[in-house]
């Protein structure tokens, strides 16, 4: 494998994050009194099969939150903002990317194709769990750029882009800068060698890949949180000042502390919280309170040994939740 295909390899197909599916958590959990049910399930598109998971809450809407991540990830990144999320009454839906994770495919499209796989869990979560009242994306990285893919997609009105670049191929030659100095306009040269060879592969063009062009245009009842790591080497937080610049709609911005791959700090998700749920009035949704009850016939029994292992696992966060005002409990 010479230097070309290597390169080409980190791009659409980055080593594949290998996981357990204990690695979910439990299957029902609580946050106080209410009671969130994991729900995992097989989605088809394309002709892959995709996995996925939706984290149920009894609600009077149906809200739902569909996170997307990062290059060579999987849905267990985003399954930390499931109790912050369902204490104000939003469903978290995670997957596996084709490629990554638990699902099937070999490639992996920068957002590409991904965007067209998001389009068909949504229709799969209608489907199966009734009405969306609302849909929105959290994407970070490869899945924040997939996320503004859909920036024209209808039924998406809230947007939190972490990470994410605004033209891929200026991200290439950047990182090669980075990475070569003086030397760096050897990768400028094999750009268009590195294009031809995703092109037969993953059959889709770099040169296309701008998911910029999407911000500048006008579309109603649209809104956009823009976040970034100050610190983030990979993708410059100055792809997200760019972004922000050039977004045409509703938006803020919160460039914090940490890298790439940081956690973000509580203040950050404070205010994507309060973001998520400006303005938020929907009539009761019956048809989506018929079709989850199924789910919420259970009952649970502790032994005291088993009471006290949960109290062991309860972690308390400076998040301020609907229930508690103060404190965000999770496991």
């Amino acid at each position: 494998m010479n230097c070309f295909d290597q390169y080409c390899r980190q791009i659409i197909r980055p080593p594949r994050r290998q996981y357990m599916i204990s690695d979910l958590g439990p299957k029902i959990r609580f946050l106080q009194t209410k009671a969130i049910v994991r729900v995992d399930f097989v989605f088809e598109s394309r002709n892959i099969q995709l996995n996925a998971s939706y984290f149920l809450t009894k609600a009077k809407n149906h809200r739902c939150m569909i996170y997307l991540h990062g290059n060579a990830s999987c849905r267990l990144e985003g399954i930390r903002y499931a109790e912050i999320l369902a204490s104000w009454d939003i469903n978290l839906c995670v997957l596996d990317f084709a490629a990554c994770g638990m699902s099937k495919g070999e490639f992996i499209t920068m957002g590409v194709y991904e965007s067209q796989d998001v389009i068909e869990l949504m229709k799969y979560i209608e489907n199966n769990f009734g009405k969306v009242d609302e849909f929105m994306l959290w994407g970070r990285s490869m899945g924040a750029v997939t996320a503004l893919l859909l920036t024209e997609n209808s039924k998406i009105r809230t947007y939190i882009i972490d990470s994410a670049f605004s033209e891929f191929r200026q991200l290439l030659q950047d990182i090669g800068n980075r990475q070569f100095g003086v030397f760096s306009f050897i990768l400028y040269l094999a750009i268009p060698i590195l294009r031809r060879k995703i092109l037969n592969q993953a059959q889709f063009d770099i040169n296309l890949l701008n998911p910029i062009d999407k911000l500048k245009q006008v579309i109603p009842n649209k809104k956009f949180f823009f976040v970034a790591g100050k610190s983030d080497t990979l993708i410059s937080y100055q792809y997200t000042l760019k972004l922000y610049e050039n977004c045409q709609m509703p938006k803020k911005l919160d460039i914090c502390e940490g890298d790439h791959n940081s956690n973000r700090p509580s203040t950050t998700l404070q205010r994507i919280i309060e973001f998520i749920n400006e303005v938020c009035e929907f009539k009761n949704n019956q048809e989506y309170q018929i079709r989850i009850e199924p789910y919420f016939k259970f009952q649970i029994q502790h032994s005291s040994e088993e009471e006290e292992d949960s109290k062991n696992q309860i972690i308390l966060s400076e998040i301020k939740t609907p229930q508690t005002k103060q404190q965000f409990i999770s496991n």
